[in-house]
């Protein structure tokens, strides 16, 4: 089962401690799987929608406003 993402998927922090060399968390998945992607690595934690990844310590916008 493939799932598709609202706006495109990144990888996680925990996929990129499982696999530093390939995945950086907040980066792009590949590019073949970036808008549908195998939905046995979501439910495993190791990618999220862009639109719902926050980074440690990374502040958003509306947090200011």
């Amino acid at each position: 089962m493939m799932v598709k993402a609202q706006t495109h998927w990144v990888w996680t922090e925990k996929a990129e401690k499982e696999n530093p060399q390939r995945s950086k968390a907040g980066v792009p998945i590949w590019p073949h799987y970036m808008y549908d992607a195998p939905g046995k690595w979501l439910e495993d934690g190791i990618i999220i929608d862009s639109s719902e990844f926050k980074k440690t310590g990374q502040a958003d916008l509306f947090e200011y406003l």
